[in-house]
């Protein structure tokens, strides 16, 4: 077996036990909160400030990554800091609901940003080959397929003792194999890191548009994803059918970043169009849906849309931003994507489906929708040109 071959093998199974991780947590904490006694609407706050911290360590991580040179050794204390977290949300939880609820934003702080540093991590290692990148990183999605389905349905026999157990599971061998895998030096234009300012961000036209078109999606999509299961229940279903709708989903979105490497001979902007699309379905599926079978397939269509956007913005990002500010490029555009365009959505989101139902933010999604899908053909057809690769 090749050099190669076991840098991916070894990746692939700490980026599927990491997802794993974060499938038993994240997806089924807003349920266990609302098991709790939570109400939508102050859930709904809760993510916003969430997605608040976890939008400032974005910058603050993805910073200390390129300030220091190094990824792997900032993943692991911010790794351990989350499963530390998330064990304490847990179980507080049951005997201090609010002190828990606080807990949960210094959670994001921590764990939000860890995706893009692996991802960083791994394409750095991988001398930026897509195909290597794609099925290293599908394998991550297939853990989070599964870990979903199990834990879902395991929470309807068992209850949510099972989360803590499932943390425990997926959180060692990512430490252990964490401390195993090994990570490229930096370039040597990365030496003078304390003299680049991140505001330099804002300069790179292509990766600015990038980040609008991104906001934008995430802005239509953030209610549905953090809320579905008030989505899930409106139509009959549980947690059992929200764990079913995780493996679906996700599998499907496997399937796309494992063929990442053929997509990247489409355009960048086509690809970009197609994510829109995608989620643009996902809307309409949810507002027409009489069944959970509907909304599974909604799930579908946004997880095709995720699985065609990831490995896009890692190449979008990796083609323009410099390499001394590529760690905070990245985590910025998965903060913009997951947290920022979510303070804005699940501020108002709960209030909605208390007020006019579960899914009238797919409603209101399905409109928002039509300005990154402009913006996409925009760039294609007026030819949005990138600036050259740096290193």
């Amino acid at each position: 077996m090749s050099r190669d071959s076991r840098t991916v093998i070894g990746f692939s199974f700490l980026d599927g036990l990491y997802w794993a991780f974060y499938a038993v947590f994240v997806g089924f904490i807003a349920t266990y909160l609302l098991a709790c006694g939570i109400s939508n609407s102050v859930l709904s706050i809760l993510l916003a400030v969430f997605m608040a911290c976890s939008f400032a360590g974005a910058f603050f991580w993805g910073g200390l990554c390129d300030r220091h040179h190094t990824n792997k050794k900032v993943f692991l204390p911010e790794f351990i800091g989350s499963v530390i977290l998330s064990l304490i949300i847990f179980f507080l939880a049951k005997v201090n609901l609010w002190i828990a609820a606080g807990l949960y934003p210094l959670f994001g702080f921590f764990s939000a940003p860890l995706g893009s540093n692996l991802d960083a991590w791994m394409i750095k290692r991988f001398h930026k080959d897509a195909g290597m990148y794609g099925k290293a990183r599908a394998v991550g999605s297939f853990g989070y397929a599964v870990a979903a389905l199990v834990i879902g349905l395991l929470i309807v026999q068992v209850g949510y003792i099972v989360m803590p157990l499932g943390i425990v599971i997926c959180a060692v061998p990512v430490a252990l194999l964490a401390c195993a895998m090994k990570e490229d030096p930096y370039p040597q234009t990365c030496e003078h890191i304390e003299h680049v300012n991140a505001s330099g961000l804002l300069k790179i036209k292509p990766y600015i548009y990038m980040i609008v078109i991104l906001f934008l999606t995430g802005l239509a999509c953030a209610p549905i994803n953090n809320l579905k299961i008030v989505i899930m229940q409106s139509v009959g279903g549980d947690v059992g059918m929200l764990g079913i709708d995780s493996f679906i989903g996700t599998t499907i979105q496997a399937v796309f970043i494992f063929a990442s490497g053929r997509l990247k001979r489409i355009p960048p902007y086509v690809r970009l169009i197609m994510m829109t699309v995608f989620a643009l379905f996902d809307m309409i599926l949810i507002v027409t849906a009489g069944s959970p079978v509907m909304v599974i397939i909604g799930s579908v269509m946004w997880n095709a849309s995720y699985g065609v956007m990831l490995p896009t913005v890692r190449e979008i990002t990796e083609k323009n931003v410099h390499g001394a500010l590529k760690n905070t490029a990245h985590a910025m555009a998965d903060a913009v994507y997951s947290s920022f365009a979510g303070i804005v959505a699940l501020i108002y989101s709960g209030f909605m489906m208390d007020s006019f139902g579960a899914r009238s933010v797919a409603v209101l999604g399905m409109v928002i929708m039509i300005l990154p899908t402009v913006m996409a053909l925009f760039a294609l057809f007026y030819g949005q040109k990138s600036q050259p690769e740096q290193n």
